[in-house]
């Protein structure tokens, strides 16, 4: 019984104790529960709270400067440049142009030291700064001179040290240039001039100033070669006769050039042309005593007052112009200018045309000089006891060296003609039936020598009309 009751003691205590260690776990798992779910939730963030400051922050917060201040109160605690630029040795105040004159630079510093180095720099809107001159801080100002080249628009600025913005340097204000373009002009020359005449070359340079030496090329082939040299007057304007070529038939292409002040470089125009041409040019003229002082005498059939002087352009053997005379009969100007323009037009050569008197009227020595002449009171060559038809003015000849003489006895006139005694080949300066000069002639009633026969007078003309 007893232990049966102790049994039953111990059962009742083993529930209750088993009943009280599931209360005690129940309420354990709740509790960790509860501390788990407190673990997981955030506290709330409180808001910011806003506080006028203090005096003392106030005046702390016064007292530290911003990044712009400080740079500004650095600057100016360093110091400070300014730049003006000038023009100088130029011709128009205010003004640059390209290899003329000098910048003149200047500027102030405050805050420098004495001997400070000061670069000025260039740049142009496309480029970057590059150094154009190097001087020194006297005192508070400095200044430095550097020739004008290049033309275009510049913007220039000084600092002490270094391209402007490039590091610590200090820079000035910047100054903008407009450098105007140097120029030559060349007028447009006559377009076309007797070869024997010069034409006038003008022009003009910029800027306007005088006694710059301009020279007048020529191109040759390749090259221009200088023929003229002249200088300007005060408006800028040249003006010269251009003798080049004087003479010859062909085109020229010229050019007007002058020397620039500032370097090895010469401004050049732009390029004309003109052309030299073969004109007969005529003038007639009223005969003189001294135009006949050799050739005319007392008992001649004609005088001067029954002369004419014909002065005229003629085709050379040279292939050149040359101005030469005939003297004929008054009333016989207009047949001889007209014959002899046809003949230069087609090119036909002549050696000479000089006045008789330069042989004192001997026939003989201008036919060796191979003289083309018209009047000459003399005998005939070869026949003494008859007077020349060039005595009356009404006679011409032509070319004696390649157009030769036969006398009645046979004789060839003149002696370094003989060459030319056979008429083939046909050579410059001989005249045949064909000739133009023969043609013309012979249309106003001038009979011409080489058809005589038996005799030949090849280089003589003869008015029968």
């Amino acid at each position: 019984m007893g232990v049966l009751v102790s049994l039953r003691r111990f059962s009742r205590c083993r529930a209750a104790t088993s009943s009280s260690l599931a209360i005690a776990a129940s309420l354990i798992v709740v509790i960790m529960m509860a501390g788990q779910a407190s673990a997981e939730t955030p506290s709330p963030i409180p808001e910011p709270t806003t506080t006028a400051p203090s005096d003392a922050a106030t005046a702390n917060t016064s007292a530290t400067p911003s990044a712009e201040s400080t740079t500004r109160i650095a600057a100016e605690a360093a110091g400070s440049l300014s730049l003006s630029i000038e023009s100088t040795g130029g011709p128009v105040a205010g003004h640059f142009f390209q290899d003329i004159g000098s910048y003149a630079f200047t500027g102030d510093a405050t805050d420098l030291d004495d001997g400070t180095t000061i670069e000025i720099y260039r740049r142009t809107s496309a480029s970057s700064w590059t150094l154009q001159a190097t001087t020194q801080l006297s005192g508070e100002s400095y200044s430095a001179t550097l020739p004008v080249r290049e033309r275009g628009t510049f913007v220039f600025a000084s600092t002490t040290g270094g391209a402007p913005g490039g590091g610590d340097e200090i820079s000035s204000n910047e100054v903008m240039i407009t450098v105007e373009d140097s120029k030559i002009t060349l007028d447009q020359p006559v377009a076309e001039i007797d070869s024997l005449k010069n034409p006038t070359i003008s022009g003009t340079i910029v800027p306007a100033r005088s006694g710059v030496e301009v020279h007048i090329d020529v191109k040759r082939s390749d090259t221009y070669q200088t023929a003229e040299t002249t200088t300007t007057d005060s408006s800028g304007r040249f003006s010269t006769s251009l003798s080049y070529g004087k003479g010859s038939l062909a085109t020229y292409r010229i050019r007007g050039t002058y020397k620039v002040p500032n370097r090895d470089r010469w401004e050049v125009s732009s390029s004309k042309t003109f052309t030299r041409i073969a004109v007969i040019n005529a003038v007639i003229t009223q005969t003189t005593s001294a135009d006949v002082e050799k050739t005319y005498h007392a008992g001649c059939p004609v005088g001067p007052s029954k002369l004419r002087t014909v002065t005229m352009n003629f085709y050379g053997l040279d292939k050149k112009m040359h101005r030469g005379l005939l003297i004929v009969r008054s009333d016989l100007t207009t047949q001889v200018i007209r014959s002899f323009d046809t003949s230069l037009r087609h090119r036909f050569r002549i050696a000479k045309m000089k006045n008789p008197n330069v042989y004192d009227g001997n026939d003989p020595r201008q036919m060796e000089a191979n003289n083309t002449s018209a009047f000459n009171c003399r005998q005939v060559v070869g026949n003494p006891y008859k007077l020349s038809p060039h005595s009356y003015g009404t006679s011409i000849d032509v070319n004696p060296v390649q157009n030769p003489y036969r006398d009645i006895n046979g004789k060839w006139w003149p002696e370094n003609g003989k060459p030319y005694i056979d008429r083939t080949p046909y050579r410059a300066g001989m005249l045949t039936k064909d000739s133009y000069l023969t043609q013309k002639l012979r249309s106003y009633g001038f009979f011409w020598g080489g058809l005589w026969s038996p005799g030949k007078d090849y280089q003589h003309f003869e008015y029968r009309g």
